[in-house]
């Protein structure tokens, strides 16, 4: 990881930052010295992460916000420089998700899932690029899914959301090229401990997907990133120095040591072996 010293300190925004990736983010951005201000809808949770921060040796700011409204991200914009300044970097990471057929899902589930990851990715670049561009520098960075660019049943709007958010990154990239803001696109393999995967996993759900995605070919090994893996890569790409960029990568699981698994049952097995609780 490049790392800058704390006389670079910087201030970051996080959405979803009340757990999983976007609460390890926050932690890492901590220990950096840096400002970070996270954002969320569960404001206890907020609480938890700014103690985090704040005891890794940065200065955290929560803030309750919805990604889905653009009112409420344009007030927590203006808050998080109230109380700490000029905001350098935004790191898009809410979303939502569940898994099943399409049919199943209601009109509402479609909705919030596509609103939460792709209306809000563009609603919190708006309001960093508004305040970035004054000062000639500044980072975007939107975190997405495998689930952008290759089929993946049982994960419709989720997945389509994804596709759109890497669409628009594409395209801002050109848009703020001599802007002093970069922009970065992090694809994201499996990954445990996130607050949706949590979820899924305990109603079986993730269970019923994985067994097709199995299958069908689309996950071949049990490996699966723990939030702070991917908080590293994160870390890593907003504190290069200027003048370069990763404009996208993905960071994805290995395959843990030993034979791949040949049916479901093994696959499963194997899960519950790699990811048991200490």
């Amino acid at each position: 990881m490049s790392g800058q010293a704390n006389g670079d300190a910087r201030i970051a925004v996080i959405s979803g930052a009340g757990t999983g990736i976007g609460r390890a983010v926050a932690e890492k951005l901590g220990s950096l010295g840096w400002g970070v201000a996270v954002g969320g809808r569960r404001t206890e949770l907020l609480g938890e992460t700014v103690d985090l921060v704040d005891a890794a040796g940065g200065t955290g700011f929560a803030h309750a916000l919805d990604v889905t409204d653009a009112a409420s991200v344009e007030a927590f914009f203006a808050a998080v420089e109230t109380a700490l300044g000029p905001v350098g970097v935004v790191i898009n990471n809410a979303a939502t998700a569940r898994y099943g057929p399409l049919d199943e899902f209601s009109p509402a589930e479609i909705e919030v899932e596509v609103a939460t990851k792709l209306l809000g990715s563009l609603y919190m670049a708006r309001c960093g690029i508004r305040g970035m561009r004054p000062h000639a520098r500044g980072d975007l960075l939107f975190i997405t899914s495998l689930a952008a660019v290759q089929p993946w049943p049982f994960h419709l709007p989720y997945a389509a959301a994804n596709a759109g958010v890497e669409q628009a990154v594409r395209s801002l990239r050109l848009e703020l090229e001599g802007s002093g803001i970069r922009v970065t696109m992090l694809r994201c393999g499996e990954t445990l401990g996130t607050d949706f995967a949590t979820r899924e996993m305990e109603s079986g759900r993730m269970g019923d997907a994985m067994d097709v995605w199995f299958r069908r070919g689309l996950i071949r090994h049990s490996g699966a990133m723990e939030p702070g893996m991917v908080a590293d890569a994160v870390v890593h790409a907003v504190t290069l120095p200027p003048g370069y960029q990763y404009e996208s990568f993905a960071v994805v699981p290995t395959a843990p040591v030993g034979p791949l698994p040949t049916t479901f049952a093994e696959f499963a097995e194997q899960m519950v072996q790699v990811h048991r609780p200490d």
